[in-house]
């Protein structure tokens, strides 16, 4: 007897964390191998949504809410890489792995950009989302770098 395998549609905060790592991942991909943002976010949207991997069936993501996360970083991109320099007191951007930028970089934006979010909700999510590819130390750079800008943007 064959199965319907239903979507795991997840809570709205799971769908919110799934939609801060997809635009980290988006961002990254867009930014690093130079490729159009529109049609990156697209291919996101139509092929890995709700994916099954290992058997495994990942929660999609916040689609409202990963659009705006990239969207919004390309169109005030300029400001927010400035924010994120002014605030990494003594490092420089281009030391840092390119990942790690945009996962600061995607934060900023959320912080400077949507107030109707706790901004200790939004912190501890990149924190998870770096936590997933990096060790604590660059974990303690992401918490520290948000959590003063966060002091000045809000």
């Amino acid at each position: 007897m064959k199965r319907d395998v239903k979507l795991n549609e997840g809570s709205k905060k799971a769908r919110r964390s799934a939609a801060r790592l997809a635009a980290v991942q988006v961002l990254y991909q867009a930014f690093h191998q130079e490729q159009d943002i529109k049609a990156v976010l697209s291919e996101y949207n139509t092929h890995r949504l709700g994916y099954k991997m290992d058997e495994d069936l990942f929660v999609p993501a916040d689609q409202e809410l990963l659009e705006s996360i990239v969207t919004g970083y390309a169109e005030r991109r300029a400001d927010i890489d400035n924010m994120v320099a002014g605030a990494l007191d003594g490092k420089t951007p281009e030391k840092l792995d390119k990942l790690l930028l945009h996962i600061l970089c995607a934060g900023t934006y959320e912080i400077l950009a949507h107030h109707d979010i706790d901004v200790g909700i939004i912190i501890s999510d990149y924190l998870n989302v770096t936590e997933a590819f990096f060790d604590k130390s660059e974990k303690k750079l992401v918490n520290a770098v948000l959590d003063r800008l966060a002091k000045t943007l809000r």
